[in-house]
């Protein structure tokens, strides 16, 4: 592609560009103006022509050119042809060649191409001139220089003689001119880039002194001479270029020349070895084919191709962050068991428009992600390179057939070797053959004692004997010994002799032993090269090690070995493992982390609905508010007349949706220090969908396209637009929708650049989290005696082993590992080096083919040193393999292997002639183009069925495994073992079972062609694995005369297979039990003829039930002990004879034939299962009856009516008098009332709560419509309508020349201390740089030139304005103060928004008027154009730091100092720690954690909630009638409580509200107490006291705010009230009282009240001693013993309590009013004053207050004067309600009976 003149990682991305290959039929390009059009006439016509069957096909293209050669010879023999034609010219021709079925018939009209003057003149001229095809945007057409690159290359390999002669110019110019053009900015895409160069290539190629084409800065990192320097990732120029080094071989034969020569020679040897796959690859990908010649290579390659690849999302990981990569599902998509984007995985990336590319590791497993195309991908790219990418560029990714977590660490560990300290240096790199002890037995070896083989002396060479080890053989007792007395050791172990088990008891010796070699206690390592054989070796070690032994990686299978991963024993261990200020450390961390994702999952959420979705007006005001605009009035959807349907649910639902929150913020974790608590179910969930007005829906309609369109699709609104705009509500549909698009555009900016920032965050974290987890696996491995790990986890931990500095390393199947993977598995401080393995089996598989063979890369370090004859032991007795299979081995390939003793007794296989034998056939084999691999179905299918067949013989599935060496026959083996329901039958590939074994292996050896090609089964080394697997029966299958044809191997084992008879066409099969009986199977029909594994006989054999066995001659089972039987059952199962329906082997089961019966309990006839009582049937007849509401019962006739409620619908009048539908079995149920509340709060703004939020009118939500009002900051505040603003939380903008405060913006900053950087030639400012500057402003000329050589016009040491008085007159000069025209007119340049004011205009802008007496607000000064905070000013300097000292004046008188706000939540949270969890309305927990968020927002909430718990304690003094009515009051208040957003400050009308409802219940509470007390009272209330509860009532009954008003009206029924209703039913005098005191003080004796309440005293002590009867009503008093009778009461405290002055409440009062603890602040933060009282004592306990002459002293007190000030009280909406006459008419009748005595 092209680009724009930018730097190349600027490039703005674009949309999708035609497919490789292929050319775009769109519209022609635009025609460039620099050359004149010639060729006119005939001469030009077939070009004409040419232009108009553009959108042909390739076919018809040819036809018409071959059929007019002449006339397209003439035309171009024309050496003026245009640009547009040649342009034409060379897409047809591009188009023609690669689509062509016949290439070779392109190349007539090829040949007329080659005139000197279209050559040399024409199509010079169009590539010197190729910068005039450009696009939309300026970009050049990246067809066009396609097209011409392709163009080039096509003659070039149709006529490669004329590279000489016309080709070389052309290509030579075309070069020239793309480095040009890049040179200047534009970019062309990788793709188009390497096209040119590999052309370039073949140009040079032809000439004799062959031409390097020079690159520009390209070059490849690998060449570097220092391989410390060459970066492990791949880079782009790694596949851009092939390499111009030579590499060095590994050396087989000999001594390295250093230790840095052999690091540099593996390092180089294994980054090739990742990297040339994917170069080459790619190169077959996208270079240019060869059309001309047979020698092209193959499309594909190794490479697995994705297109249209997208990265859509971010996403986090435990290691750090993530992008996810969705492509286009390819052709051969990917099933559960491929191999395809493993977690690990490399994988390129390259743009299809620019010449980006990007290198990943896919991360983790992801298969599911991946089977539906997409994939997380781990870049190191930074995320803001990346961010440009998302969702905007589209590549091919590519993926790498190494798998690069192989080579990671390994390559990483080799640049850490230290070149002069490598490990074993002596053998490794100069193959000395001397091996020395291990450097721990040179000294004291001598005091080991002797004894059995774990405490032997292994320098004893008299003990080691068979004689002392009889359960060893003598090849194993040598290794063993050597194993124990030399450092570095070569053990070679044949198929089963044993090397797992000699090295299992090298480690049980050494692990006895340690006292030996382990005095610092550091562990011994295992390690391995597959998982599989590191879990069989550790459960070994664990059968002798039961502690200590440790597995490092997360794949294993083993349930033993597992319960002692590394993973497992860190959850174990965790609490013991770090610290305490490290587990603190870890905590803060992890709890970050967690935010950190959930803000990176809300960001990326939101930037996803954003494509169809309208945020809300609040997320766009602070964009539209640098545009000097206000969201709209009425909402966006208003604005962009967008009416979404109307949602279904509640209003309750409806307003939860509506809130809003800054889900971007996780900044809760001061509040933890010891404990992280995760459970964060009491938090409010909220979902991304709250930040937007209305989603989209994904259902497709033309509204929802032509919204999507109009509000996604075209240009946005520029900012000289934006300048002009006066109302917005003036637009055109169409600007709204260009604005709209502005804002989205710019608030998808801000949303990218803080994720970027939150990216950067999660990963320091992630890393910090990496670190102290490698503490504690440090911590856990210390402990530990054996570490096991595979050889790429001993590289990925090597920082670890460095650490721990194992001294012994045990490496089994080292023969198969590459020789660097053993390298860095050693430390510096290993001793001991032991290796397990066999160089005649299996190798090292490197991925390129060519570095195995030339460069040896596919040598072990085993084989090395073998090959260099090191000393090594060989294991000579095989204790696996039966005679006859073993017998395959010697001596093809190990001349002195024996068979040991316990081999010659396996007994042969049941059911087939011969226990080994290979079958022939010449069935052809067949080509996986999915996985590059061969299949042959025949032998697929043959080797299933034989599994099959010997699992009918009696054995068991796990005794069968089925090899292959290619995978893709292993595919096919297991489809149809899953097809055959033999899924348990292993089937693996030859490569993966090294190591394994089973009793019975069938091999398939695949190949079968007429070329006689057998690819890799040539290596002896895989047919050893394959031929020495089985113990006790070995089949194989396969075309040997293809591979003798083609291996002398193949040929010497076919002659030995005959020579033994081991070889035919027909697998004999034979009958147990007739084994005479004999078949010749040669394919899957045949073994279908056996179908139970015996014979075609029947078996006939009478069964327990007296049937005949139907099945065919079966060998197992011959007792029939599982066999069914088929018959059907002859048995009745009812009184009616029905027959049994099962089989004779099923159990048979209650009759279920249908017959009709009457059911007794309704006579109803219903057809019922036979074996059912007709007692015990639920009639399904329509139930006829009437409930007792008098609907009918839709129920069942035999079901209870009263099981469900009555769910008919029906109408039913709230208590609020508003009426709802709702089932009939709900309405004695308490309903809500979803009424809207229609009344106008204080604010103006209409209520937006329900009736039942709003407590029925009663009390009222905050108001829902947004503040508008600007902050001191200059933000608009994004809080709700209220009386106050809190503080502004967003970023702090404050700036200086030195940093920036990080602090939001409500809060105070903190002062910068570095001097003062306002200084000119004339003056210098002293002063710190927050301190008021001390120098004047400086009003000389600046004498600095501006870039157009004008003189500036701004001022001395002040930012110099960008507009010069000449080039820019008009616009310096637009009349704005005043002044700006005059000629020496000075300007000052505002840096914050680039606008230029003349100075003296600006001055008195920002100074004010001095004296005209009106005092300036405290805000922060802004630009007089565009309103942008001027934030820092040399010029205005201290003015501006005078306004931020006062602000944050203020905001610490706002906020307190830190002292307070801790004095505050501890006193908030002691009086919150008193309220009982029963009392609160919100969980403890989530209390608690807002409390500490915000403490002067919940102070008013846990004053309310002390208030209704002390109304709690009232109400339980009342009776059951009063106490449900109170506390359903009660409860309203809570719910309304609880309705609140979390934190949000209370406005004055709920703080009015509030207070007055608690007050309303209390008086309410005093009233029924009194009466309760009334209640057992024979007299019933005295006369006229119903008129004055009747009266009160009616005061505090209607639905409608309580008031000041309404308090005053109740103080004369209350004053009647506490008249006529006293606390006791006595009343006593003053001088009684005084008198009665007075004698209880100085006397002795107590007063006690009866169970109606008359008062009597007890003289003496005081104490009951005798029981009587009360004078007045003849209840019992007093008591026995001392003790008090139950039913009375002790009375000395209503005695003593004076009848008025100090108290609250008297004894015959009413009191204990309920007011508010604490004081109420007003909404908004409360002085800082008003902390010290946070916890204060109630105002109604013991506090004197001044009293009205007339006013009784049970009255509530005034208001604490810290509550928000009186207002009227808004007229309510709701007048007396049925409900209030309901309430008044139920207490009416109370009163009565009361009066009457009744109750």
């Amino acid at each position: 592609m092209s680009g724009i003149k930018r730097p190349w990682r600027d490039l703005p991305d674009r949309g999708p560009s035609p497919p490789f290959g292929k050319v775009p039929r769109g519209p022609p390009e635009p025609r460039p103006s620099r050359r004149p059009e010639p060729c006119g006439g005939s001469d030009g016509s077939i070009l004409d022509d040419l232009e108009r069957l553009g959108s042909h096909s390739p076919g018809q293209l040819l036809a018409f050119l071959t059929a007019h050669v002449s006339a397209l010879e003439r035309t171009l023999s024309s050496p003026h042809l245009s640009l547009p034609r040649v342009r034409t010219l060379l897409r047809v021709l591009r188009c023609m060649t690669e689509e062509a079925p016949e290439p070779r018939e392109v190349q007539p009209v090829l040949r007329v191409l080659l005139q000197p003057p279209f050559m040399q003149q024409s199509l010079l001229g169009f590539v010197a001139h190729l910068e005039t095809f450009q696009g939309e945007g300026g970009q050049i057409s990246q067809e066009a220089v396609g097209d011409t690159v392709a163009a080039l290359h096509h003659l070039l390999t149709a006529f490669p003689g004329q590279a000489h002669t016309l080709a070389c110019f052309p290509l030579d110019l075309l070069f020239a001119t793309v480095q040009r053009l890049q040179s200047r900015g534009f970019q062309f895409s990788w793709i188009v880039r390497k096209r040119l160069w590999d052309t370039k290539l073949l140009l040079d190629k032809a000439f004799s002194k062959q031409r390097e084409p020079s690159g520009g800065s390209l070059a490849s990192p690998a060449g570097r001479e220092d391989f410390h320097l060459i970066p492990v990732f791949p880079t782009p120029e790694d596949i851009f270029l092939e390499p111009s080094w030579e590499l060095k071989p590994n050396i087989l034969s000999g001594r390295y020349p250093s230790g840095a020569a052999y690091l540099d020679t593996h390092f180089r040897l294994l980054r090739e070895d990742l990297v040339r796959p994917l170069r080459e690859g790619i190169s077959t990908q996208f270079t240019l084919p060869n059309h001309f010649s047979g020698s092209g290579k193959a499309r594909g390659g190794g490479l697995l191709l994705y297109l249209n690849v997208w990265l859509v999302e971010v996403g986090t990981s435990h290691s750090g962050t993530m992008y996810l990569a969705r492509y286009a599902s390819p052709e051969r998509a990917a099933s559960p068991s491929s191999r395809r984007l493993q977690g690990g995985s490399l994988v390129c990336l390259i743009s299809n428009e620019s010449d980006h590319v990007l290198f990943g590791t896919v991360a983790g497993s992801g298969r599911k992600e991946v089977l539906h195309g997409a994939v997380w991908l781990e870049f190191r790219d930074s995320h803001s390179f990346l961010q440009g990418h998302l969702g905007k560029t589209r590549f091919t990714m590519l993926e790498s057939p190494a798998f690069f977590e192989a080579y990671r660490h390994v390559l990483e560990g080799l640049q850490e070797v230290d070149a002069s300290q490598v490990p074993f240096r002596r053998y490794i790199v100069r193959c000395e053959r001397d091996i020395s002890q291990p450097a721990y037995l040179q000294e004291g070896a001598e005091e080991i004692p002797v004894g059995d083989l774990t405490a032997m002396n292994p320098l004893d060479a008299h003990l080691w004997t068979p004689e002392i080890f009889p359960h060893l053989d003598e090849s194993q007792i040598l290794a063993i010994r050597m194993a124990l007395s030399r450092e570095f050791v070569l053990i070679q172990g044949p198929p089963g002799t044993g090397k797992t088990f000699v090295g299992l008891k090298v480690v049980e010796v050494l692990l006895a032993n340690q006292a030996l070699w382990n005095q610092d206690h550091t562990p011994c390592l295992v390690v391995c090269y597959t998982n599989h054989a590191l879990d069989q070796f550790l459960e070994g070690i664990l059968q002798f090690q039961k502690l200590g032994v440790v597995r490092i990686g997360g794949r294993s299978k083993s349930e033993t070995v597992a319960q002692c991963s590394l993973r497992n024993l860190r959850k174990q261990l965790l609490g013991g493992l770090l610290l305490a200020a490290d587990r603190q450390l870890y905590g803060r961390r992890l709890h970050a982390l967690k935010g950190q994702k959930e803000s990176i999952t809300c960001r990326m959420e939101v930037l996803k609905l954003l494509e169809r979705a309208i945020p809300r007006g609040e997320e766009l005001e602070e964009v539209a508010f640098e545009d000097n605009l206000w969201m709209p009035q009425g909402g966006l959807l208003q604005w962009l007349k967008i009416y979404p349907p109307k949602e279904k649910g509640g209003p309750q639902s409806h307003r939860t949706r509506q809130r809003s929150t800054d889900c971007f913020r996780w900044d809760k974790d001061e509040r933890f220090l010891d404990d992280y608590d995760d459970d964060d179910d009491d938090a409010e969930a909220w979902t991304p969908e709250s930040k937007f007005a209305y989603v989209i829906p994904d259902q497709e309609s033309t509204t929802q396209t032509w919204m999507l369109a109009s509000l996604t699709e075209g240009n946005i609104m520029s900012s000289q637009e934006v300048t002009k705009i006066r109302n917005l509500e003036d637009l055109r549909l169409r600007d709204r929708c260009r604005l709209y698009r502005r804002w989205v555009a710019a608030y998808k900016e801000r949303l990218k650049a803080d994720l970027v920032e939150e990216l950067k965050a999660y990963e320091k974290n992630a890393a910090c989290l990496q670190e102290l987890t490698f503490e504690e696996d440090l911590s856990i491995l210390k402990r530990s005696r054996v570490i096991g790990m595979t050889t790429t986890g001993a590289a990925k931990y090597r920082k670890l082993l460095q650490k721990i500095r194992p001294r012994i390393v045990v490496v089994e199947e080292a023969a198969e590992i590459l020789e660097a993977h053993v390298l860095t598995a050693l430390s510096a401080s290993c001793q001991h080096l032991i290796l397990i393995g066999d160089h005649q089996q299996l190798q090292p598989k490197p991925a390129d083919y060519t570095l195995e063979k030339k460069y040896f890369l596919g040598i072990s370090l085993f084989e090395r040193m073998v090959n260099n004859r090191l000393p090594y032991v060989q294991l000579l007795y095989q204790h696996r393999m039966q005679p006859e299979i073993s017998q395959l081995l010697v001596p093809l390939f190990y001349k002195e292997l024996q068979d040991h003793a316990a081999v010659l007794d396996y007994e042969k296989i049941k059911g087939i002639e011969r226990s080994v034998f290979f079958v022939q056939h010449c069935e052809w084999e067949s080509h996986s183009a999915d996985s590059e691999s061969y299949s042959n179905q025949h032998e697929a299918s043959f080797l299933v069925s034989l599994a099959g067949y010997l699992l009918k013989q009696g054995y068991a599935k796990s005794q069968i495994t089925i090899l292959s060496p290619y995978h893709g026959q292993v595919v096919k083996i297991r489809t149809l073992l899953k097809k055959e329901q033999l899924e348990e039958v292993a089937a693996q590939a030859v490569d993966d079972f090294q190591g394994e074994e089973n009793d019975i292996v069938l091999l398939s050896l695949v190949r079968s062609n007429s070329q006689k090609k057998i690819g890799f089964l040539k290596d002896k080394n895989r047919l050893c694995v394959a031929l020495s697997r089985a113990k006790r029966g070995f089949y194989c299958i396969g075309n040997l005369g293809c591979l003798s044809a083609s291996s002398g191997l193949w040929k010497e084992l076919t002659l030995l297979l005959k020579s033994k008879d081991l070889l035919g066409e027909e697998l004999t099969v034979l009958c147990q039990n007739h084994p005479d009986t004999k078949t010749a199977a040669k394919g899957r029909a045949d073994f279908d003829k056996l179908p139970d594994g015996g014979c075609t006989l029947e078996c006939q054999t009478r069964l327990e039930c007296g049937h005949p066995c139907t099945r065919r001659c079966h060998p197992c089972d011959r007792e029939h002990c599982t066999n069914v039987c088929q018959f059907p059952c002859s048995r009745t199962q009812c009184e009616f004879s029905h027959k049994c329906p099962r089989k004779c082997s099923e159990e048979c089961r209650p009759c279920s034939v249908q017959v009709e019966k009457v059911i007794p309990k309704c006579g109803h006839s219903q057809v019922v299962p036979c074996h059912v009582p007709a007692e015990a049937w639920v009639c399904e007849e329509p139930c006829r009856q009437l409930r007792e509401c008098g609907h009918p019962c839709k129920l069942l006739c035999g079901q209870d009516c009263g099981a469900q409620g009555c769910k008919e619908r029906v109408q039913v009048t709230l208590p609020c008098s508003h009426t709802t539908q709702t089932a009939c079995f709900r309405q004695k149920m308490p309903l809500r009332c979803y009424e809207k509340c229609k009344q106008t709060l204080e604010c103006g703004h209409q209520c937006q709560g329900s009736c039942f939020e709003c407590a029925q009118g009663r009390l009222h939500i905050a108001c829902q419509r947004k503040c508008t009002r600007v902050l001191l900051c200059s933000h608009v505040c994004r809080g709700f309508c209220c009386q106050h603003c809190p503080p502004c939380r967003r970023a702090c903008l404050r700036r200086c020349s030195h940093s920036q405060c990080g602090r939001r913006c409500g809060e105070v900053c903190f002062p910068c201390v570095q001097p003062c950087a306002w200084a000119c030639r004339h003056h210098k400012c002293s002063q710190a740089c927050s301190d008021i500057c001390d120098r004047p402003r400086c009003n000389k000329p600046c004498r600095k030139t501006l870039k157009c050589k004008h003189p500036c016009v701004g001022l001395c040491g002040e930012p110099c304005p960008p507009k010069c008085r000449v080039c820019h007159r008009e616009e310096l000069t637009e009349i704005f103060f005043g002044n700006e025209d005059e000629p020496e007119a000075r300007f000052v340049l505002l840096e914050a928004c680039g606008h230029v004011f003349e100075v003296g205009g600006l001055d008195r802008w920002m100074d004010g008027a001095p004296d005209s007496g009106v005092a300036r607000s405290v805000q922060q000064q802004v630009c007089p154009k565009c309103s942008t905070p001027i934030q820092s000013h040399p010029r205005y300097g201290s003015l501006l730091k005078a306004q931020q000292q006062h602000m944050d004046t203020i905001k610490e008188k706002i906020q307190g100092s830190k002292l307070e706000l801790l004095a505050g939540k501890v006193a908030l949270l002691t009086r919150l720690a008193m309220i009982p969890p029963a009392g609160l309305c919100f969980t403890r927990e989530t209390l608690r954690r807002e409390v500490e968020q915000s403490l002067q927002s919940w102070e008013n909430t846990v004053s309310f909630l002390e208030s209704l718990q002390r109304l709690k304690a009232q109400v339980e003094k009342c009776s059951q009638e009063w106490k449900s009515l109170l506390m359903g009051s009660i409860e309203a208040v809570e719910v309304w409580l609880g309705g609140r957003r979390g934190g949000d400050a209370f406005t004055a009308q709920q703080l009015r509200e509030g207070r007055n409802e608690v007050k309303r219940i209390s008086y309410l509470a005093n009233i029924f107490v009194r009466l309760s007390r009334y209640q057992g009272l024979p007299s019933g209330l005295p006369p006229g006291a119903s008129a004055g509860v009747e009266e009160a009532l009616q005061l505090l009954s209607p639905q409608k705010p309580f008031t000041e008003a309404d308090e005053e009206l109740l103080r004369a029924p209350l004053a009647k009230i506490d008249q006529l209703l006293p606390a006791s039913g006595m009343q006593l005098s003053e001088a009684e009282r005084v008198s009665i005191t007075q004698a209880m003080r100085f006397g002795k004796g107590h007063w006690y009240r009866c169970p109606k309440g008359h008062l009597y005293a007890v003289g003496e002590c005081g104490r009951p001693m005798q029981e009587s009867r009360c004078p007045e009503c003849g209840a019992a008093i007093g008591g026995r013993d001392h003790r008090l009778d139950p039913s009375n009461a002790p009375a000395d405290q209503q005695i003593l309590e004076p009848l008025g002055g100090g108290g609250r409440g008297g004894g015959s009062r009413l009191s204990n009013i309920v007011e508010l603890a604490g004081p109420l602040a007003s909404p908004g933060p409360p002085p800082a004053t008003s902390l010290c009282q946070l916890g204060s004592p109630s105002p109604t306990s013991g506090s004197p207050r001044q009293m009205a002459p007339d006013s009784p002293d049970w009255l509530p007190p005034p208001h604490s004067p810290s509550a928000c000030p009186d207002s009227p009280t808004s007229p309510s909406c709701i007048q007396h309600t049925p409900m209030t006459f309901m309430f008044q008419l139920l207490f009416k009748q109370q009163y009565q009976e009361l009066h009457t005595g009744s109750l």
